[in-house]
C-alpha cells in the first residue's frame, strides 16, 4: 500500500503525515501540530499557517494548500516541495527517511559501520541472513530487499 492509497483525506494528508511520523529529532517523538506551525511562523516573521489549518491539512479536511504553505511545510521537514506535487520525488524521499529513521537506531549504525569496506559476497551473505532473521520474527521483506 502506497502512501496515498493509506490516506483518507488525500495525497497530501498522507504525506504530511508521513513526514510527521517519520523526520523528528530521534531523542522523541513526532513534533505536534503546534510546534510546526509556530516554527514556520517565527522563521517567516508572519503568520503563514496556523496549528488548526495544519490539523485540517493532515485530517484531509482542507486539501487545495497554497504552494506557499507546502514549500514551508517542506523547508521545515527538510524536503522538497515537490514531495507534495510529484510520485517519484515522493518515493525518493520516503526511501531516504526511511534509511534516515533505520540509522537512529544505534544498534542499526554500528551493522552499517561494521560492514564498511566488506567484499559483495560478505555483504550479499549478511543481507542473506537478515532477511531471514525478519522472515523467523515474521517481519515483512523491506521494499528495498524485492528490487
Amino acid at each position: 500500500m502506497t502512501v496515498e492509497e493509506s490516506a483518507e483525506g488525500g495525497v497530501v494528508a498522507a504525506r504530511l503525515n508521513h513526514l510527521f511520523a517519520t523526520v523528528h529529532p530521534a531523542d522523541r517523538g513526532p513534533y505536534a501540530n503546534t510546534e510546526v506551525a509556530q516554527a514556520i511562523n517565527e522563521k517567516a516573521g508572519h503568520q503563514v499557517l496556523g496549528a488548526t489549518y495544519l490539523w485540517q491539512l493532515r485530517k484531509g479536511k482542507r486539501q487545495d494548500p497554497t504552494h506557499s504553505r507546502l514549500k514551508a511545510l517542506a523547508d521545515f521537514f527538510g524536503v522538497s516541495p515537490m514531495y507534495f506535487y510529484e510520485e517519484e520525488t515522493a518515493k525518493r524521499t520516503d526511501a531516504q527517511l526511511r534509511l534516515a529513521a533505520a540509522l537512529r537506531n544505534p544498534a542499526i549504525r554500528q551493522l552499517a559501520l561494521d560492514a564498511d569496506g566488506l567484499s559483495e559476497n560478505s555483504l550479499a551473505a549478511i543481507s542473506t541472513m537478515i532477511q531471514s532473521a525478519r522472515a523467523i520474527e515474521g517481519l515483512p521483506v523491506p521494499d528495498s530487499a524485492q528490487e
